[in-house]
């Protein structure tokens, strides 16, 4: 029996395949037992790999310690991004604001829209005058209903679930935060010498590498869109243009809806109500985003990932499968790590010997 699997384990095919199912049933126990638990402390990791260097520049620059200057960076990046989000936060509750003030008035607007949209169905189809708009009427009625009677129960009596998710996400906060800290300040000495930390170090830093890029591309890219649509949308004297963009930004970063999912019917209702304007307007947004993501998605994710768009919308899929919304996530996160093992598994020992020069 030994020799028998000796031979299978001396056949490059038949090892490769092995170790790959292997290492997807182990990424998938992983993911779905024992990722949960631990959370805030790979979060922790991460940041620590990518805050890391931020740190070794402040203490080669202002000669502090390693607490010290974790310390610093953490504050530093915090305060920005607090600052950051303080402001966009006020920017959309004086939009959403705006919007609750003047929702009469869009009700009359849909209203009137629909009532147009209606006569040229009626006229198009030779319908009785006012048939769609009844049945249109009937639809949304039932929809106020339903909502009326179903969602608004659960969300009042979902209000103490609330609560204690907020002190859920408040303590996971706390802990990721002192967490990160930690692990920032030892990050050179959490990979100790040994064949299997060796191992370990090697694709952790790997995998942090390729996710801290597949961050910082869809980052760039949502943030990109986020302003060309809040651009277009000012252009076009739309009172919400932040708060718009902020959605649309968000949906696009889906993959399988993308700006055209809210952005197309908007348009096509303009154009049918006869607002030239902002019909056309809304298309070149939808225009400008697409070309923006076929420029720079190939650049920024598949040359240095080697993921293909058909992969990644594949592992994407798979995750959401899998992981509900975080497999998004998962899915490439998963992937990466089960490549580099796999790579690293099947080294010569004279290239594990080599030392890097990346």
């Amino acid at each position: 029996m030994s020799e028998f699997v000796k031979k299978i384990w001396q056949n490059e095919e038949y090892r490769n395949g092995i170790l790959t199912v292997g290492i997807i049933i182990g990424t998938i126990m992983i993911f779905r037992y024992f990722l949960p638990l631990v959370v805030p402390f790979l979060f922790a990791f991460l940041f620590a790999g990518i805050f890391r260097p931020l740190v070794d520049w402040l203490i080669r620059r202002v000669h502090c310690s390693e607490k010290t200057a974790s310390i610093v960076v953490l504050l530093a990046v915090g305060g920005v991004l607090m600052t950051l989000g303080r402001e966009l936060l006020i920017i959309l509750y004086r939009q959403i604001e705006n919007f609750v003030i003047y929702l009469p008035f869009y009700r009359e607007q849909f209203l009137s829209g629909l009532g147009n949209c209606c006569k040229y169905i009626d006229s198009g189809f030779h319908l009785e005058n006012g048939a769609s708009l009844s049945y249109a009427t009937d639809v949304l009625t039932g929809i106020f209903s339903d909502f009326q009677t179903t969602v608004l129960p659960k969300l009042t009596a979902s209000t103490v679930t609330a609560l204690k998710r907020a002190f859920t996400s408040c303590l996971f906060l706390f802990v990721m935060f002192y967490a990160t800290l930690c692990t920032l300040k030892n990050y050179p000495r959490l990979f100790r010498t040994g064949k299997l930390s060796g191992y370990l170090q090697r694709v952790w830093e790997r995998v942090v590498h390729l996710l801290g890029m597949y961050i910082r591309a869809e980052g760039t890219i949502a943030l990109i869109q986020i302003l060309i649509c809040s651009i277009g949308l000012s252009i076009l004297e739309n009172p919400y243009s932040v708060l718009l963009a902020v959605f649309i930004g968000l949906i696009d970063a889906v993959p399988v809806f993308g700006s055209g999912t809210v952005l197309l019917p908007w348009s096509v209702y303009r154009l049918l109500t006869g607002d030239m304007k902002m019909g056309i307007g809304l298309l070149l947004i939808y225009l400008s985003c697409t070309c923006n993501r076929q420029l720079l998605e190939p650049r920024l994710l598949g040359k240095h990932l080697g993921m293909s768009t058909l992969l990644t919308l594949f592992l994407i899929y798979v995750g959401y499968r899998l992981f509900g919304v975080f497999g998004f996530l998962l899915g490439p996160v998963g992937y990466l790590m089960g490549r580099e093992i796999l790579d690293i598994v099947n080294e010569k020992p004279a290239e594990a010997e080599k030392p890097e020069t990346e």
